[in-house]
């Protein structure tokens, strides 16, 4: 027993004189910022790690906040994962010293079979209460584009009036220039060719005192232009420069089974027709949505005698793709608008479904394997609310077929429905009544 308090009261005494003496490890000298861009064409939502700790979850043309670190070296990793599969897949991963004073962005460019990643430091910039300006740092990432010329200007000034602002090559970023704040219109040309425009901002009202990295970037299948400017600050905040010549634009969807064909008017007046004849179960192709809010009212077709319903279209995000899904019941029609993401993932098929079924308020989707039983060992996909937004499904690639059943049951209320799953591709299906109550049925309103 006194051997064993001695050896314990030893061990104390040197715990004690460890804890008491100068750590081994390095003292910090500052803070920096770390970043990163998803700049993969196609990628599902990749996670940002430092070490093994997720910072945030990027899909393609976004940005993580900034977050600062001391300055010592980390280890970033960008992971992902396919749809069938819980694992994290390691995608890529960078040794980084943090420089205290200075702000790290990592790009994420390339592909998932071949990522590649691009580290952008400049300082951290702090503002006096009282300056006018901001900063940018211009940033390529388009893969498509070649060599570009960046003009940053007054809308007066012609492109090629002036030097550009920059001149970029894929995965480069220019040195921060200060902008006095104020009305700027963004154009990105051909190096060498002001004539051959990639793109041109809408005008932008930019305010003093932050920090922009405006990033060039292909568009994809939720964008209407091929080109397009995403910017973040040091404080995190996006913004998205649409092209001008590019306008939002939105479809209407006829889901209501009561409701005959209409005809769409944008003035009360009705004599501005925007649609002629949208039967039950069809969409129109899309359309240019304007640039102000507006109200659409629709009318049995062919006749103006009198307006069935009218509905307050909110003002689009410049360069988005929008539906309006008319739904409802006999005398009682009204409609849904959404701004869907149209964004195919290079690793997965998305199914995207809007419940229109007046009659079935609450169900649930299933899969199973194509010709396969539904039963028990069926794959619930989500709950099916009507007239709600339902959210995006990332499928692996087969051939399945899909059950819509009463919420909570078996009961079968449209199925199967085959879907053949591919990678990178995108399925919208409509579920309508029909008129036996106890059943639906899925339409495919799938468009480029």
């Amino acid at each position: 027993m006194k051997r064993t308090l001695l050896l314990l009261a030893s061990v104390a005494t040197l715990l004690l004189a460890g804890c008491t003496s100068d750590s081994s490890l390095p003292s910090p000298t500052g803070k920096g910022a770390v970043r990163a861009i998803n700049a993969i064409p196609g990628s599902p939502a990749v996670t940002f790690r430092i070490e093994e700790r997720a910072l945030a979850d990027i899909a393609y043309k976004i940005s993580s906040a900034p977050v600062e670190y001391d300055d010592f070296s980390y280890n970033f990793h960008f992971d992902y994962r396919d749809p069938d599969d819980l694992t994290s897949i390691r995608l890529a991963t960078q040794n980084l010293k943090i420089d205290a004073g200075q702000d790290h962005v990592l790009l994420l460019s390339g592909s998932l079979d071949a990522p590649a990643i691009t580290v952008w430091t400049g300082a951290s910039r702090e503002f006096g209460d009282t300056e006018t300006a901001f900063e940018v740092r211009f940033a390529h990432a388009s893969p498509t584009l070649g060599n570009v010329d960046v003009y940053f200007e007054d809308p007066a000034i012609v492109p090629g009036t002036n030097p550009p602002a920059a001149t970029l090559a894929f995965g480069e970023i220019a040195d921060a220039a200060d902008f006095e704040a104020g009305i700027h219109v963004m154009t990105v040309t051909a190096e060498g060719d002001p004539g051959v425009v990639h793109f041109t901002s809408r005008e932008t009202d930019l305010l003093p005192r932050f920090a922009h990295v405006m990033t060039i970037f292909d568009g994809d299948d939720s964008d209407t232009a091929p080109v397009l400017v995403r910017s973040m600050t040091a404080v995190g905040n996006p913004l998205t420069l649409a092209d001008a010549n590019y306008p939002a634009q939105i479809r209407l969807v006829h889901g209501a089974n009561t409701l005959q064909s209409v005809d769409v008017y944008d003035d009360e007046a009705l004599t501005s027709l925007v649609v002629g004849g949208l039967d039950f179960k069809t969409a129109t192709t899309y359309l240019d949505a304007g640039e102000v809010e507006r109200t659409f009212y629709f009318t049995p077709a062919g006749s103006t005698a009198t307006i069935l319903f009218q509905r307050i279209i909110p003002a689009p995000l410049p360069g988005t793709y929008n539906d309006l899904f008319l739904i409802g019941d006999t005398d009682d029609w009204s409609s849904v608008y959404s701004t869907p993401n149209r964004a195919r993932v290079a690793n997965a098929a998305k199914l995207r479904m809007f419940n229109a079924a007046f009659n079935h308020p609450l169900a649930d989707v299933y899969s199973v394997d194509r010709g396969a039983e539904f039963d028990e060992t069926a794959t619930a996909l989500l709950r099916a609310i009507y007239r709600v937004a339902m959210p995006t499904i990332l499928l692996p690639e087969g051939n399945i077929d899909l059950y819509f059943t009463v919420a909570d049951e078996e009961t079968i209320i449209v199925g199967p429905y085959p879907v053949d799953a591919t990678l990178n591709s995108d399925l919208e299906l409509l579920v309508v009544d029909v008129v036996d109550p106890l059943f639906a049925e899925i339409v495919d309103i799938t468009q480029p």
